[in-house]
């Protein structure tokens, strides 16, 4: 009895190491999988999913030309991502368009036209949107007088005089006219309304600040001097996109800072603009977007700097 109690032990004792080499690895990686899985940190990826498929349904039905999926963005909240407030207005105007050559474009040529334009960043949590297309308009630009720079987007959350931040802000053009942009070498990008660094010299400064108002001034602008700044009405369906024409026109006040650096007339129902985004690499295609002309009110406010 002794023995076949003994034989007993050893058989539970060989079931239990087998059970948990079998099945403690596969626990752990669904544990660690939770653990650094980033869409569960503002929603279950579960109801996520219902989230999509529900826009999917409406996709289908209204027969919209994008797709929408999974992204890193959708970890945050619209409220958390877009924090463009126009109702603060920028600092100063923008500008008016000036009639000198160095301020007035030529009209554009072309169905299509691509400006070069520098990498797409990611603003995490921090509401900087405005920032980030202020930041990505202007080095557009510099790229036109072959000058390939990272500017500095924490600088103007945290060194702005009017108390803008992650929790919003305008279109920062006369920061880059009065005293001039900083690189992003000298005061790095923190996600977080951190203290000014100061000390950090100025460079590149920008020239004047001009308006781009409707189609054709838009083009016009890109295409003679690099990109556009302006405000979207951004929605659920704008935060998960992931590729195609985008065309559900959201309703509403802007909400939503980008940067416009293209167009092609023949997609759409009457030509889309190419869209820079701030949400990231895994944000729609590449952290790009098309979207139709006029679509969810992009293009307001339509902005450049010259140098």
């Amino acid at each position: 009895m002794r023995r076949l109690t003994k034989i007993s032990l050893v058989m539970c004792f060989v079931v239990a190491v087998v059970f948990v080499l079998t099945f403690l690895p596969t626990a752990l990686e669904a544990s660690k999988e939770k653990e650094f899985d980033p869409y569960a940190t503002v929603v279950k990826r579960e109801a996520m999913g219902f989230r999509l498929e529900r826009m999917r349904a409406a996709i289908k039905a209204n027969g919209y030309t994008f797709t929408v999926d999974y992204n890193p963005a959708m970890q945050y909240t619209l409220d958390q991502l877009c924090n463009f407030k126009p109702e603060l207005g920028p600092m100063d105007s923008p500008g008016e368009d000036l009639d000198s050559a160095a301020g007035k474009p030529q009209p554009p040529s072309g169905t299509y036209f691509m400006s070069n334009y520098t990498s797409v960043k990611d603003q995490g949590s921090c509401g900087s949107c405005w920032a980030f297309s202020t930041a990505g308009m202007y080095e557009a630009v510099l790229l036109r007088h072959g000058i390939n720079t990272n500017l500095s987007e924490q600088w103007l959350v945290s060194c702005n005089t009017q108390g803008w931040g992650c929790n919003g802000g305008n279109f920062a053009n006369s920061y880059y006219l009065n005293p001039g942009p900083v690189l992003e070498s000298c005061f790095k990008y923190k996600a977080a309304d951190v203290p000014c660094k100061t000390g950090c010299p100025y460079v590149y400064i920008a020239s004047a600040s001009h308006n781009a108002s409707g189609v054709s001034a838009i083009k016009a602008a890109i295409q003679n001097f690099g990109a556009v700044s302006c405000a979207i009405t951004a929605d659920s369906y704008f935060q998960a996109y992931s590729r195609g024409v985008f065309n559900h026109n959201a309703s509403g006040s802007t909400n939503h800072a980008v940067v416009l650096v293209g167009w092609d007339d023949t997609l759409g129902a009457a030509g889309a603009w190419r869209l820079k985004n701030s949400w990231g690499s895994g944000w729609g295609e590449s952290g790009m977007m098309w979207i139709e002309y006029g679509c969810s009110n992009v293009g307001s406010g339509g902005n450049y700097l010259t140098y």
